[in-house]
């Protein structure tokens, strides 16, 4: 990576439109290349798992196998990007994570593949993702000027979700042709491009800051991270909110779409895929919806709101039997997650001081993933008694609504955030 002097604008300043900043350029396009390919091969694995291995309840393996190691390592991946080259470690992800899609097709190409097998590979993408997603949440934030974070991030999240919309379809159009090989080969080359893009990123050259990286001065800048979020009631009462919502939403929802599909609707591939594809349209047009409005006041309580709406549709989506209100439903689901998670990113990002993004961003993605496993687990343990989807999904959908009133009237810190 090209490191230069490159200090972006400070407020008060002129800045550039974020279409003509360079670095902002890159890492769009790393953002697109790189999550087309992760939803062709989350679609895919999902599918093959289901569809070809027969294997309903196992798909929690897998899922919990990419979940406990981001969990565990994203404190410490905070910590290493505010010490390292964002950039750097965004890169080195992205090429790692192309390698081990690559060695799928391999093993695809070689044998069978068991379930064991993904169960390997979700396991390296975790670990790699507990240090790519500190650093790319700080990095955004030292290469454009804050009163540009909400609209920059809003084109981030329409890219990434335009991108959930085109990839899952095109990988179902792919496996619908029994191309599972090409299906994955697709994710290596994207993800490939993407580490070019960050490659490419110029950025501030940082000081030699050889002497303070040792393993017990990492211990101490995790500690500095915890006691800075517990001091902030904003910041505190977000993570307990993230805690709950994954608890209850993320298990049954991600779990439960493609086995929705085929017990429920009695869909195949491409239904799977236009369900995925149209949550990632709700989530676009809810992008589009904020980065106009550009949402400042109240955000608190905008939040809040859209997590009410979204235990609302997630409820109303598991009463559906029929293809075209399960995607009425859950394209107004999608809408509600950006709705929630763009103002929250674009006020942390103003917010915190920039030599703490990293290990706040590693603290509130931990608290929004670290029970995502537990989510996975009693979702794969309810289902393995023999209850159905649909009555996992109410339930988590119906505990989501009560938590986010007890917010609302509980948590004046949430509440009351501008």
């Amino acid at each position: 990576m090209e490191e230069v002097v490159e200090t972006r604008p400070q407020q008060g300043e002129t800045s550039p439109a974020i279409w003509k900043n360079r670095n902002f350029l890159l890492l769009w396009i790393a953002g697109l290349c790189s999550s087309f390919g992760l939803a062709i091969f989350m679609f895919s694995q999902a599918w093959y798992v289901v569809e070809v291995m027969n294997l309903q309840a196992s798909l929690g393996l897998v899922y919990i196998a990419s979940s406990v190691p981001r969990v565990l390592f994203m404190v410490l991946g905070g910590a290493v990007a505010d010490r390292f080259s964002k950039n750097v470690i965004m890169f080195l992800s992205d090429i790692l994570r192309a390698f081990v899609a690559i060695a799928l097709v391999v093993w695809l190409l070689l044998g069978e593949v068991s379930i064991w097998s993904f169960v390997s590979f979700a396991l390296v993408f975790g670990i790699l993702d507990a240090f790519f997603w500190p650093a790319n949440g700080g990095l955004l934030p030292s290469l454009i000027n804050k009163q540009q974070l909400t609209r920059a991030n809003s084109v981030i999240q329409m890219t990434s979700q335009s991108s959930f919309i085109v990839g899952p379809m095109l990988a179902g159009a792919i496996i619908a042709l029994g191309s599972y090989v090409l299906a994955f080969s697709l994710t290596a080359v994207l993800l490939i491009i993407a580490s070019i893009s960050i490659f490419l990123i110029r950025v501030k050259k940082k000081e030699d800051t050889s002497e303070n990286q040792s393993p017990s001065n990492l211990l101490t800048s995790i500690k500095e991270g915890v006691t800075y979020v517990k001091q902030s009631a904003f910041l505190s009462s977000l993570l307990l909110f993230a805690v709950f919502i994954n608890l209850f939403m993320v298990g049954p929802l991600q779990m439960g779409l493609p086995l929705f599909v085929k017990n429920v609707i009695g869909g195949n591939s491409l239904d799977f895929s236009y369900l995925e594809g149209t949550f990632a349209g709700g989530m676009l047009v809810g992008s589009i919806i904020i980065g106009i409005l550009n949402v400042r006041k109240k955000r608190g309580l905008v939040v809040i709101f859209a997590v009410m709406g979204s235990g609302l549709f997630f409820a109303l989506f598991s009463f559906t039997e029929a293809l075209w209100q399960s995607l009425i439903l859950i394209a107004l689901l999608g809408s509600t997650f950006s709705v929630i998670n763009i103002p929250i990113i674009a006020a942390i990002q103003s917010a915190v001081k920039e030599e703490m993004m990293g290990r706040v961003m590693s603290l509130l993605s931990m608290a929004s993933l670290g029970l995502v496993p537990v989510s996975f687990a009693i979702t794969s343990g309810v289902l393995s008694t023999g209850a159905d989807i649909t009555s996992i999904m109410l339930t988590g959908a119906l505990l989501i609504v009560i938590f986010a009133f007890i917010i609302l009237m509980k948590v004046p810190g949430l509440r009351n955030f501008s």
